[in-house]
């Protein structure tokens, strides 16, 4: 009835009256109502709209966070019970913050004016993060740690005058992930947890970035333009078996692995715009989640593994998202 009444306003619209006098630009406007008909009811077969179809749009992502504040390098605790992040809490100034499930601030635990990249230890316990030490107009980047309190701290990783980033703990809790720029170029290591014994994996002049584990703790994924743009990769923890994924002209980052580490998430701009994508673990299949024009980054998967969350400034600020494929 709605599409009849539409139907008329239309054909209403595109004749100068209802009256016999117009009975041929009638007859046209009316052809020209019944193809748009159908391709209204066409559009709504399509979305699972249309009455008696059996088709139902899925559900789109749902927003968490309200605040509208910056966040980035979104990570659930083991348990699910508290999303780290890095938030930008004061002009200036980047910090590590706790929020929970239900995108309410639970506390934040940086002090210094950039702490960022917070990472869990395996056990929920502690977090692995970056923290920028300043040395008059020289700067270095550091992996320290700390506990959920933000109280009892200690330095990881300090090579000096080195960026050392992308802390990523081991699933057995026993090494840590990290690139670092100690070489001269943007390399990944593996250390003890306590940041002794590291161990060079990647040698070779490109960026990589978002190193992370596979849930078996037998590969990593992680983003590097050594082929030309950024594309996403995987490799064995002894450096070898290198893999690439991806292979699109535009920039695919941000690996993610999946908790089943059956599927990987990250961040493309295929599409023109960041949209986060997910493929499965041997590079096909990827598909486009977000579908939104703007700004989407930082994918992370609640330990369920039914779950995505995401940033975005879809609906105006930067927001924490969240979807179940």
């Amino acid at each position: 009835m709605c599409l009849l009444w539409a139907c008329l306003l239309r054909v209403s619209r595109s004749t100068s009256c209802f009256s016999p006098v117009s009975c041929s630009s009638w007859a046209a406007a009316a052809r020209r109502c019944n193809r748009w008909v159908l391709g209204v009811l066409a559009a709504a077969v399509a979305a699972g709209t249309a009455p008696g179809s059996s088709v139902r749009a899925a559900p789109g992502p749902r927003r968490i966070t309200t605040d509208g504040r910056r966040k980035q390098d979104l990570a659930w605790s083991p348990d699910g019970r508290l999303l780290a992040c890095s938030l930008y809490h004061t002009a200036g100034q980047i910090g590590v913050a706790l929020f929970d499930p239900a995108g309410r601030l639970v506390r934040l635990l940086s002090t210094d004016p950039v702490e960022m990249a917070p990472a869990w230890s395996p056990d929920g316990k502690r977090l692995a993060f970056v923290h920028v030490t300043h040395s008059g107009t020289d700067g270095e980047l550091d992996i320290h740690e700390m506990d959920l309190e933000g109280k009892t701290r200690r330095p990881v990783i300090e090579e000096r005058k080195a960026f050392d980033m992308y802390p990523s703990w081991s699933p057995d809790g026993r090494q840590l992930l990290f690139t670092t720029t100690r070489d001269r170029t943007q390399e990944i290591y593996v250390s003890r947890a306590d940041g002794t014994a590291p161990r060079r994996l990647t040698s070779d002049p490109s960026l990589k970035q978002h190193p992370c584990w596979s849930p078996d703790g037998k590969e990593i994924a992680f983003n590097s333009n050594r082929d030309g743009n950024f594309d996403i990769y995987t490799l064995d923890i002894e450096g070898q078996n290198l893999l690439r994924l991806t292979r699109e002209r535009a920039s695919d980052t941000w690996p993610a692995w999946s908790p089943d580490g059956r599927h990987i998430a990250f961040v493309s701009r295929r599409d023109g715009n960041p949209e986060v994508y997910v493929l499965n673990r041997d590079g096909a299949g990827a598909r486009n989640l977000s579908r939104a024009p703007g700004f989407d980054d930082c994918p992370a998967w609640m330990p369920d593994g039914r779950t995505l969350t995401w940033v975005s400034d879809r609906d105006g600020g930067w927001d924490v998202y969240v979807l179940q494929p």
